[in-house]
């Protein structure tokens, strides 16, 4: 397995952060080989609010589902190889690192991604920081607009918010460790949002759990993760 994950290894970890052909004239309107082949492999959401749809990319498990017109909750989402013969829903090897791409719906690439998750539990969010500027606001996701004032996170980079399991609202981390059960949870209200450098189109972005279903699988130490579950808007 690439990367097996333990209650020591998340403790220890967190104590550690201290916390692609160009067309000829005559075929100028002709469509773009690279908007063919994303048209291809995205995802079409579900037009039902609460309805599913399978992720499809390669290496990618997990499912989309439509909250509302135009906002989207991926869930279960994770990359890896070798199909669990026991859960096919999983992978035997899940990855060290996952990659999203909001234009597909779908997993991503290290060559092509908007967001990744990777280092302790997979819980870390990197954006694409050769695409994207990655802000903060401490406002529900239902209550962020394009307007709203957010402050930015100059690395791209949002781990840990704490250890205490309560909070901290000036961390710029989403997660919360708690020590005393070894349980991860996201820090409430908190909403990023991913500013596109070059078209300067925004999206949010909310990050809900590490764990399958959302749920931890025991109330001590809970081992089925990382399945991140997030859900997203372009504003």
């Amino acid at each position: 397995m690439k990367i097996r994950f333990t209650t020591l290894s998340i403790a220890l970890g967190l104590a550690a952060i201290g916390m692609t052909t160009s067309c000829s004239k005559d075929n100028s309107l002709a469509p773009n080989v690279e908007e063919q082949s994303i048209s291809k492999r995205a995802v079409t959401p579900s037009p039902t609010i609460g309805g599913t749809v399978n992720f499809t990319a390669t290496g990618t498990k997990g499912y989309l589902k439509t909250i509302a017109t135009g906002t989207y909750g991926a869930r279960n989402f994770h990359q890896g190889t070798v199909p669990d013969l026991v859960d096919t829903t999983q992978w035997k090897n899940p990855a060290s690192t996952y990659y999203y791409n909001l234009i597909t719906n779908d997993g991503g690439t290290s060559t092509s991604y908007d967001f990744q998750f990777s280092g302790t539990a997979n819980a870390s969010l990197t954006v694409n920081t050769s695409k994207y500027d990655l802000y903060y606001v401490n406002t529900a996701f239902e209550s962020v607009s394009a307007s709203t004032s957010a402050t930015l996170i100059s690395n791209g980079v949002a781990g840990s918010n704490s250890l205490n399991g309560i909070g901290n609202s000036s961390s710029t981390g989403w997660y919360i460790y708690n020590l005393s059960n070894h349980i991860m949870s996201s820090y409430g209200p908190r909403t990023y949002i991913l500013e596109n450098k070059t078209t300067g189109d925004k999206w949010k972005l909310r990050l809900n759990s590490v764990y399958k279903d959302e749920t931890p699988n025991a109330s001590y130490a809970a081992t089925n993760f990382p399945f991140m579950s997030f859900d997203y808007k372009k504003l």
